[in-house]
């Protein structure tokens, strides 16, 4: 099975995607990355960001979507440079015509018409390369500074279990959610909207009691 929808995806395995970047978990028949080929993984990777943007809609403001799309951008900036760098130690070794096409098809062009020109291109090719680096050191100046509040506000969010926010929804809500390993994103979504209409109601409530005192 494929997770396709924040309907069906279980919120911890979500979670772990988003810390670890495993994005072959989304599918329940792969237990390793080696497993899949290059093409599935890129399948798995493009469906991870579709459903990361769904839930940027749901939980971020305009300037966090943007600073998303920069870091996408940035990460595959370096995945390219890394994937040149190989290809080019790779052809140094021996031409391979798979790895030639991937060369041609990210814009380089290699020499084939004489061994001193095929080992040059290759060396240029490397060189090149690099500029997806330059590239990525660019975006990443436009990514803002991150606080050292927020860093001590994640530290402290991550002293938390998502068991232990669970177990305080069905407390504050009197409900048993069941099983927390199940429960897919957008039941937890959901579960998350009615503890924070509860306590905004709750906040709302005391504050009108204290304005008759």
């Amino acid at each position: 099975m494929i997770y396709n929808s924040l309907n069906t995806i279980p919120y911890k395995l979500f979670v772990d995607i988003e810390k670890t970047g495993k994005c072959f978990l989304l599918n329940t028949n792969i237990t390793r990355e080696s497993d899949l080929s290059k093409e599935k993984l890129d399948e798995l990777v493009n469906l991870w960001n579709v459903l990361y943007e769904v839930h940027l809609g749901k939980h971020r403001s305009e300037e966090s979507k943007k600073i998303f799309k920069l870091s996408k951008k940035i990460d595959h900036l370096i995945s390219l440079s890394k994937v040149m760098v190989t290809s080019c130690d790779c052809l140094r070794f021996e031409y391979n015509p798979e790895i030639h096409s991937i060369v041609t098809d990210n814009g380089f062009k290699l020499a084939t018409n004489s061994t001193e020109a095929y080992y040059k291109s290759i060396d240029r090719i490397e060189r090149e390369s690099n500029n997806f680096v330059v590239q990525a050191e660019y975006y990443k100046k436009m990514l803002p500074e991150r606080k050292e509040s927020e860093d001590s506000k994640d530290s402290k969010e991550d002293e938390f279990t998502i068991d232990d926010v669970l177990a305080s929804y069905c407390a504050i809500l009197g409900l048993n959610i069941g099983d927390f390993n199940t429960l897919t994103y957008n039941q937890y979504f959901a579960y998350q909207m009615q503890v924070e209409n509860k306590i905004n109601s709750i906040k709302k409530q005391n504050s009108e009691a204290n304005g008759k005192k």
